[in-house]
C-alpha cells in the first residue's frame, strides 16, 4: 500500500487518531530531569515516526530549583501527516522536588494540555495534592461510550500525570525497569508495568551514552471504553519498549531517569519516538 494511502487511513480512523494524538502528548512528555540539581535548565526535542515517516515533533524546556520543577512544551504534526490533518498543542506542568540524599523525586502539582486537531479543540487540566488527584477537568467533556469502565473510588490516589510518571528515581541503572508506573491522563487510569530488556547506545545533541531499555506492559484500569479495539490492542497485543537515560547520575548510577526513545505497536503500524536533542542548557 502506498505510504500516502496509509497516512490517509490513519487520519480516517477515529480510534487511531486519538492514539496518535496521545503519541504526540507522550513525545512531549519525554523530558530530562537529572539527579537533584538546583537552578538548572534542560532542553529536549523529539521526533515521532511511523512507516519510516516523520508524523510529529515536540520540544520541551525544563526548569528546576531546590524545591520545584516546571515544564513547558509544544508538539505539532509534521511531514506527510500534516497534509491530512494538522495537530498542534502545548503542555505545561508544575510540581515540587522532594530531595532524597543527592537525588530528588518529583511530585506533580498541576498538569495542563491543550491541543487542536483539525477543527477539534481539547483542554485537559489536572490538579494534585499530596500525591493524589484533587481535581480534573476536560473541555469538551469526555464522551463516554458503553460499556464504560468508570473510575473507582481509589483510582485517583497515589498517581502521577503521564509526564511526571516518566521521571524515574532509581538507585542504579540496573534498577530503572523494576517498577510499575501509576498514571492518570485526565480520562484514563492505567498502569505501565516495566521490566528489563537490555541497553542501547544513544548519541544525540547533548547526550552520548548508554540508555536503559525496558519492556512495557499497558494495563488499563478505568476511564475507558471497554470494547474499544485500539485500547484492547495496546493492552493485549502491543509490543512496547521505552528507553531511559539520565544526564547526571552518581558513580553508582543513582539519579532520575527520563525516556529518550519509545516504540509502540498499534493496529496500523509501530509508532516510534526518538530524542534528537537531550541536553542541559544552564
Amino acid at each position: 500500500m502506498p505510504l500516502t494511502v496509509k497516512a490517509a487511513n490513519i487520519q480516517k480512523n477515529a480510534g487511531t487518531k486519538r492514539l496518535l494524538t496521545m503519541a504526540l502528548l507522550s513525545a512531549a512528555s519525554l523530558v530530562s530531569v537529572p539527579a537533584f540539581a538546583a537552578d538548572s535548565g534542560y532542553r529536549t526535542e523529539y521526533g515521532i515516526y511511523i512507516f519510516g515517516m516523520t508524523i510529529a515533533r515536540s520540544e520541551m524546556t525544563t526548569r528546576i530549583t531546590d524545591t520545584s520543577y516546571a515544564l513547558d512544551g509544544k508538539f505539532h504534526s509534521s511531514g506527510i501527516a500534516k497534509i491530512f490533518d494538522s495537530t498542534k498543542g502545548s503542555i505545561n506542568i508544575n510540581g515540587t522536588m522532594l530531595k532524597q540524599g543527592s537525588a530528588a523525586t518529583v511530585q506533580p502539582v498541576s498538569y495542563m494540555t491543550t491541543y487542536q486537531s483539525g477543527k477539534k479543540h481539547k483542554r485537559t487540566s489536572i490538579s494534585f495534592k499530596n500525591g493524589s488527584v484533587s481535581g480534573y477537568d476536560n473541555q469538551p467533556p469526555i464522551n463516554k461510550v458503553a460499556p464504560w469502565a468508570e473510575l473507582g473510588a481509589n483510582d485517583l490516589k497515589a498517581v502521577f500525570d503521564p509526564i511526571s510518571s516518566m521521571m524515574i528515581t532509581s538507585p542504579s541503572a540496573t534498577a530503572v525497569c523494576n517498577r510499575t508506573l501509576q498514571i492518570f491522563d485526565g480520562q484514563t487510569r492505567a498502569q505501565i508495568r516495566l521490566s528489563p530488556a537490555g541497553t542501547e547506545r544513544l548519541s544525540v545533541k547533548g547526550f552520548d551514552g548508554t540508555a536503559i531499555t525496558c519492556n512495557a506492559k499497558f494495563v488499563p484500569i478505568s476511564g475507558y471504553e471497554k470494547d474499544k479495539k485500539s485500547v484492547r490492542y495496546l493492552a493485549d497485543k502491543s509490543k512496547i519498549t521505552i528507553s531511559f537515560a539520565s544526564l547526571n547520575t552518581d558513580q553508582k548510577g543513582a539519579g532520575i531517569y527520563a525516556p529518550v526513545a519509545a516504540s509502540v505497536g498499534t493496529q496500523i503500524g509501530t509508532v516510534k519516538v526518538r530524542a534528537t536533542r537531550f541536553e542541559k542548557t544552564k
